[in-house]
């Protein structure tokens, strides 16, 4: 999995890098391009993380069973953005993750909550922003691009919350690894 989730955020960096060496310029048709691809790449980024989520459920249900296999693969054909944060810890309990025990850890918490955790305080630390609010700003961004064409941000906006939002996801992904 570990490949598939590289190649998926290498492919987001390359895009960005790409319409930033190309549309680089102060003019007005400029900033009207990157306004209008801020609202793109968010689409874009929440579908790739969308699609990596989806890969991770199944591929470890096919460590179980061929049919538990296949049963998730047909649930979750159209996700539609159902992996909000609450909904990938809420898909750590249901796949029943490793539970975290220790004292005063949330109710059906799992290896997932766990690694968070530990990883959110050094993703915060180097950025500088918030892990689950720049998340929860991808899929905002998404929705206001996707139903109302608006891009209330900029594409440096979105790129900066991905760098940070990307870990929830590579800790999703760590986390069903080790299952």
């Amino acid at each position: 999995m570990h490949e598939i989730v590289n190649s998926n955020f290498k492919h987001i960096r390359d895009l960005a890098r790409s319409i930033d060496s190309r549309l680089n310029q102060d003019t007005a048709v400029d900033r009207k391009i990157r306004n209008e691809l801020a609202g793109m790449f968010a689409v874009t980024i929440v579908a790739t993380y969308e699609s990596i989520v989806k890969e991770t459920l199944i591929d470890y249900a096919g460590r179980f069973h061929p049919k538990y296999q296949s049963h998730v693969e047909n649930d979750f054909k159209k996700m539609n953005a159902k992996i909000t944060l609450d909904n990938l810890k809420k898909y750590s309990d249901q796949f029943g993750l490793t539970p975290w025990t220790e004292p005063n850890t949330p109710k059906n918490a799992t290896t997932f909550h766990r690694l968070l955790i530990e990883n959110r305080v050094l993703v915060e630390r180097r950025f500088r922003m918030d892990v689950a609010a720049s998340y929860g700003n991808l899929f905002r961004w998404r929705n206001d691009y996707a139903h109302e064409r608006s891009a209330a941000t900029t594409f440096g906006e979105v790129y900066r919350a991905h760098r940070v939002a990307q870990y929830v996801i590579r800790t999703f992904v760590k986390a069903f690894e080790q299952g």
